[in-house]
């Protein structure tokens, strides 16, 4: 098995430092001036990426190679397992559900892809840890293991227990630290990489969305001090930070509050088309930068305006999701939790099927007309 080159190309270097450090002396820059520049950078950082991809002429292939792909029954992780097998990967796919790994299996199997369900839960530490081992007896070697099991929990911080905050740690920290040590090994013997689906939510905490984030925080930590330390023995490490994307996630989704307003506000958010990236266009992407082993993926404009924005000025940022959490559904003095697809109830939900229609049927596409808490 050969192992694809990559290069690694110098950032360029900015013009005008002299002016920069007159700007710098002038004190800090006004927040809306910040923001307007951080804007102005992420746009031009997502054209020059969509210049480089047009100009790459084709995507790699990975024909002999193999995934381990966390949660990846429905949702963004099936459809990345679709990706890898596209390109002509073999994969192993798990969640926690046996019906929902088998019918992403068959799914794989009928476009002709080489794959394997495992049924696991991966709060399970030795669930966890064992699932390395079995994907290596069934696949040979491993050359990728991607982490992206995740769960969404929205509503406002009253509403939330420690049981939530313990459920989204397990899941998007304690687990993915499990598989990303025990797959240390057979990476290293590969030359492989890992990939840990993280989150804008890792950068920024995004109000009624407590739980994540905080998961993602530690994610983000986890994936990047990897990705020093690894290095040495040479795995590599690939942290993705994807935005909004089109994967249907809000009908598996948990609501907790007023489930019904708490749905609106999220579904929205998540599927409009121009604030937002289709699935098959994030997994793409994912899997070409792990493939031609990239560090760190920014997926779209609007996250890399967002992480830029509160570098420049996190006390401005801070305000806006100040004025986010004011206008989002209060706590209620009864609380209740429902799945996504039990909260889509009401006329306002129906009426904005109409703008999140592509967010719909990527749900449909994607296996998350099913209730459940796994991404």
């Amino acid at each position: 098995m050969t192992r694809e080159r990559t290069s690694s190309i110098p950032a360029p270097t900015r013009a005008g430092r002299p002016r920069r450090a007159g700007l710098a002396r002038r004190g800090p820059a006004h927040p809306v001036r910040a923001l307007a520049l951080a804007g102005g950078v992420a746009l031009a950082g997502g054209a020059a990426l969509a210049g480089r991809r047009a100009r790459s002429g084709h995507e790699p292939g990975l024909v002999g190679r193999t995934a381990l792909i966390t949660g990846g029954s429905r949702g963004l992780g099936l459809q990345l397992a679709r990706e890898f097998g596209a390109r002509g990967a073999s994969v192993v796919v798990c969640a926690r559900d046996a019906e929902e790994v088998d019918r992403a299996v068959e799914d794989l199997r009928g476009r002709g892809v080489t794959a394997h369900g495992e049924r696991c839960d991966l709060t399970d530490p030795e669930q966890a840890r064992a699932l390395v081992g079995r994907a290596v007896a069934h696949l040979g070697h491993l050359d990728f293991v991607v982490n992206n099991a995740g769960i969404i929990q929205v509503g406002p911080y009253e509403v939330f227990s420690e049981r939530h905050f313990h459920e989204a740690m397990d899941t998007m920290f304690w687990a993915p630290l499990r598989v990303s040590l025990a797959a240390l090994e057979p990476l290293r013997h590969s030359g492989g990489r890992l990939v840990t689906i993280t989150s804008i939510g890792g950068h920024l905490s995004v109000p009624h969305l407590l739980p994540y984030s905080c998961a993602k925080f530690a994610e983000v930590a986890l994936s990047e001090g990897l990705a020093a330390e690894a290095a040495r023995t040479g795995v590599g490490v690939t942290t993705v930070v994807p935005g909004l994307m089109r994967t249907g996630s809000h009908r598996a989704a948990v609501f907790v509050g007023r489930p019904e307003r708490e749905y609106t506000w999220f579904s929205l958010g998540a599927g409009l088309p121009l604030v937002s990236v289709g699935a098959e266009r994030a997994a793409a992407r994912i899997v070409e930068a792990a493939a031609r082993g990239r560090g760190h993926v920014v997926l779209t404009p609007l996250a890399r305006l967002v992480i830029l924005s509160r570098g420049i000025s996190p006390a401005f940022v801070q305000g806006v999701t100040r004025l986010m959490a004011a206008v989002l559904p209060t706590a209620p003095a009864h609380p209740e939790e429902r799945k996504g697809a039990q909260a889509d109830h009401g006329a306002l939900n129906t009426l904005i099927k109409a703008p999140t229609v592509l967010n719909e049927r990527a749900g449909r596409r994607l296996h998350q007309d099913r209730p459940a808490s796994r991404r």
